[in-house]
């Protein structure tokens, strides 16, 4: 069965902008109307925290940190709904996606809340609203999505992030089988690219990078029945273009 709250008051991580964490004692919050109380199970750290908001408070605008409890890769089960929800119950296992918008504006009704467009309502988790260094996140119930079985929390708190912004773009350039994709960057989101574009149909993806020790990496993992997960990867380097036109005709790659 699923955990219930015990205590009234829970441990949080804040971020005073001086590379280090501060653990400070917070209430365990309520849900309100349309939201979930998350017991959570896992929680990472995303890149873009340690760039804006982990060792300096560096991040403006949407990236602008407020103080509040550290981690917008949150993943555990939902301990408490509030009034108003409408598909998850408790005992539920979820991901958070990592933004919560107004829900009405243009890019919040076709599913795009990274792109809400209103100051008073974008939030995201660990940044502007409480998120998963904690041992409860009270979550807006739409920003919610079930975590199959077959994945662990762990499972789920890496995807949440890097592979629903690969998800994204991949689906907003509709890429298909038709596609010759380029991968600038192998780290864990241009990897997560990689995989999705294959499971959507891309045949043949090329990837770059400075790192040697992720160049080394994408040579060696594979996808389904041995083949490779990035079919070229070539350094980024002054050759990279010349590389490229040569392994596509001159053509270059239909997505990017």
């Amino acid at each position: 069965g699923h955990e219930r709250r015990h205590y009234a008051t829970m441990t949080g991580v804040v971020l005073p902008g001086n590379r280090t964490v501060q653990f400070r004692e917070f209430p365990v919050p309520e849900p309100g109307p349309g939201q979930v109380l998350v017991k959570m199970k896992a929680s990472t750290i995303c890149g873009s925290d340690i760039r804006a908001i982990y060792r300096e408070h560096l991040g403006k605008g949407p990236e602008g940190y407020q103080g509040v409890i550290a981690g917008h890769e949150p993943c555990g089960q939902i301990v408490n709904v509030g009034p108003s929800c409408k598909e998850f119950v408790e005992g539920d296992r979820v991901i958070l996606y990592h933004i919560a918008g107004c829900g009405c504006c243009e890019d919040c009704m076709h599913g795009y809340m990274i792109s809400c467009t209103s100051p008073e309502h974008r939030k995201a988790y660990g940044w502007q609203r409480d998120g998963g260094h904690a041992d409860y996140c009270v979550a807006e119930e739409n920003t919610c999505v079930h975590l199959p079985d077959n994945l662990t929390y762990v499972d789920g708190a890496f995807m949440a992030c890097g592979f629903g912004t690969a998800w994204e773009c991949l689906t907003r350039m509709n890429v298909s089988g038709r596609d010759r994709l380029l991968v600038t960057g192998l780290g864990p989101v241009g990897l997560a690219a990689a995989q999705i574009a294959k499971s959507l149909g891309v045949t043949e993806i090329i990837g770059v990078d400075l790192a040697e020790g992720r160049l080394k990496l994408a040579r060696e993992l594979k996808y389904r029945d041995a083949q490779p997960l990035v079919d070229h990867v070539l350094p980024s380097d002054e050759a990279a273009l010349d590389n490229i036109r040569m392994l596509t005709d001159s053509l270059g790659c239909e997505v990017s």
